[in-house]
């Protein structure tokens, strides 16, 4: 992509930017009710449209969201009268919201590095050899941010809440990659009583 293209969104990350599910999002790209650039990719435009599209889903019929997108495409106002005054449509904190998520999807891309001789190409955290994806599934499965950060003493708070954010925008694809020692015979084998186990 060159400097001076705008930048286009695949539908996981506009998911993450608009807050939407990833249904809603391909459903609103299937059904054409929110502009796209090529196949399925978005633009700001279409983010913005996007994160309307929440707000007017119960209200407005898709032909008419269609209509109330391409009237903001032509307009930079952060107020929008259509239908002579009747309806008014305020862009402010769809666009506040919108260059708040952009900056924390652009952070965690930042700290992210991905190369086939770290952890086989996983992305993990600049700097560390810990995978985004599995401090994301921590902090999904309720682990709490001090735990994961004792646990992971090189990552920093912001690396923490920004893991499930690229997780999201970046889902791993395939099948789960199978451990070295997925196939050998255990090392060793103990057997003890259960009472003999100090829990203590």
């Amino acid at each position: 992509m060159q400097p001076h293209e705008p930048p286009l969104f695949t539908p996981a990350e506009a998911a993450v930017l608009t807050r939407l599910p990833l249904k809603a999002v391909n459903n609103a790209i299937d059904k054409k009710t929110v502009p796209t650039v090529g196949a399925r990719m978005l633009n700001l435009h279409g983010l913005i449209s996007l994160s309307l599209e929440r707000r007017l889903v119960d209200r407005f019929l898709p032909e008419l969201r269609r209509e109330v997108f391409n009237a903001l495409a032509c307009s930079r106002r952060n107020v929008v009268s259509l239908e002579g005054g009747l309806l008014k449509i305020d862009l402010r904190e769809p666009r506040r919201d919108l260059a708040r998520a952009l900056r924390d999807l652009r952070r965690a891309r930042q700290l992210v590095v991905s190369d086939s001789e770290i952890m086989g190409g996983d992305p993990v955290f600049r700097g560390t050899r810990v995978p985004v994806h599995l401090v994301a599934g921590l902090s999904a499965q309720g682990e709490s941010d001090v735990n994961v950060l004792a646990s992971y003493p090189r990552l920093t708070p912001e690396m923490v809440r920004l893991a499930p954010i690229y997780a999201a925008a970046y889902p791993r694809r395939g099948r789960p990659r199978k451990q070295p020692w997925h196939d050998r015979p255990p090392v060793s084998r103990t057997t003890r009583k259960l009472g003999t186990i100090d829990l203590a």
